[in-house]
């Protein structure tokens, strides 16, 4: 059996311990541990300094970079998508300043802006009371537009929005004539399922969707919701000469993106263009290209976040050599 002297000893051991520690960090050791706490927090201040100084140069690269994109842009796609006419669908969450910079770019790429239609959240609520007052409005509205909602695996009102928005030829397509379908649109507007911009309507040839961010309830609600946006852009698709759908994802804080989920569902991304980064004068180029490349029959994904095929859209041939 351990006795008390046993006890004693141990103590006395971690006394002097401490006193040793003690007399050593105040006497030969103070000055070198000093010393090379000081030259850590020295090596540390620097690295911050240097750190600090490559940022700043990296974003005076960068705004350089942006504002020669910016003043040349004219150049660089200016005429790109002459004799075509665009709709842009905005959705709930989205930047305005996404879309106002592609609006600006689509005129200077040659095209004739014809609607822009900001969809609200009702557009994919689930509320019983909201989804049977929203699909009344659809059937009556497709009744009186003459609009086919039962082709296609499209949910309803989505074949019916992509078929007064949009036309799959310059001309000639089976859908309802422009005025039709503006008495169409308005008759949503009054149901508050959209808002529509449209001082000369006419049914477009290609499709921008400015993205948004889903925000309401949990990470599996969003994705949910997220996907009915997705669904939407895909009827828009099916329903025009092409769609892209654009979003500046580093301005995203919270939610789940529209864009993000995109890129997550194969079937889309088959057939939707989608461009990340479209804040930027690089982005907003991709988003002009991207639709060339979809009037020209094929897809891709753009920027600078995953799930990208490249940084930007190709450049068109014209483009190029111009």
């Amino acid at each position: 059996m351990i006795d008390f002297r046993y006890h004693i000893v141990s103590i006395v051991s971690i006394f002097l311990a401490l006193a040793v520690g003690i007399v050593l960090g105040a006497g030969p050791l103070q000055g070198e541990i000093g010393s090379t706490l000081q030259n850590e927090i020295a090596g540390l201040r620097t690295d911050k300094a240097d750190l600090n100084e490559q940022l700043t140069t990296a974003r005076a690269g960068t705004e350089a970079r942006d504002s020669f994109l910016d003043a040349v842009s004219g150049r660089v796609y200016g005429g790109a998508l002459r004799d075509r006419t665009v709709a842009v669908v905005v959705m709930p969450g989205s930047d305005a300043a996404v879309s106002e910079s592609v609006t600006a770019a689509l005129g200077t790429a040659g095209s004739r802006v014809t609607s822009t239609t900001t969809v609200t959240e009702d557009w994919v609520s689930t509320n019983a009371k909201t989804v049977a007052a929203r699909d009344e409005v659809v059937g009556q509205v497709a009744t009186s537009t003459g609009v086919d909602t039962s082709a296609g695996s499209a949910a309803p009102r989505d074949l019916l929005l992509a078929t007064l928005l949009a036309r799959t030829a310059p001309a000639g397509d089976d859908g309802p004539d422009d005025s039709t379908a503006r008495t169409g649109l308005q008759a949503l507007a009054d149901a508050g399922l959209v808002s529509l911009d449209a001082e000369s309507f006419a049914r477009a040839d290609l499709v921008v969707v400015v993205a948004g961010t889903v925000s309401d309830g949990d990470s599996s609600a969003r994705t949910a919701t997220a996907q009915e946006w997705v669904a939407l852009a895909s009827a828009l698709d099916a329903r025009s000469r092409g769609v892209v759908v654009a979003d500046d994802l580093a301005a995203q804080t919270d939610g789940t993106p529209v864009l993000t989920v995109l890129r997550d569902t194969a079937a889309a991304t088959r057939e939707v263009s989608s461009v990340d980064d479209a804040g930027s004068p690089l982005g907003v180029a991709s988003v002009v290209f991207a639709l060339v490349q979809q009037d020209g029959g094929s897809a891709g994904q753009y920027g600078l976040g995953a799930g990208t095929d490249a940084a930007y859209a190709p450049v068109p041939a014209s483009a190029a050599t111009s």
